[in-house]
């Protein structure tokens, strides 16, 4: 991994969601092409958002419980946990931009942002409200 997005394991899961307040999991495998493919987006994000929200990876062939639980049965599986929840959901190869808005629903805005700031690449409050860009 790297210093921006932690490994976590089925014995590591449920401790690591529990004591973040925004959790983005990677669920990926070694053998899955789309999986190889999001991760560099992933890891990008992760920089981003660092401080705001923490971004792990969880190797689904090595940590069947925890998959299992979560109903994952397709990959790259990625979710965001919110209080210990999951909040929101989406699988297969996403971009820099198709993440950053599920990501910027619940994280916090950058600090010294001016209240009400849109973060890098979202629509502010009025194309949100109004659906423009």
């Amino acid at each position: 991994m790297s210093k921006w997005v932690e490994e976590l394991y089925d014995d590591t899961f449920e401790e690591t969601i529990a004591r973040n307040e925004l959790v983005f999991v990677d669920f990926y495998a070694d053998w899955c092409g789309p999986c190889k493919a999001v991760s560099p987006v992933v890891e990008r994000l992760a920089k981003e958002y660092a401080g705001r929200v923490t971004f792990g990876k969880l190797n689904t062939d090595g940590n069947p419980e925890t998959a299992r639980r979560l109903h994952i049965s397709s990959i790259p599986a990625l979710m965001l946990f919110r209080g210990g929840k999951l909040a929101t959901r989406t699988g297969g190869y996403q971009s820099d931009t198709q993440l950053r808005a599920h990501i910027d629903r619940y994280a916090p805005a950058p600090t010294g942002a001016p209240v009400g700031a849109a973060t890098r690449g979202s629509p502010g409050l009025l194309s949100r409200l109004f659906g423009r860009s």
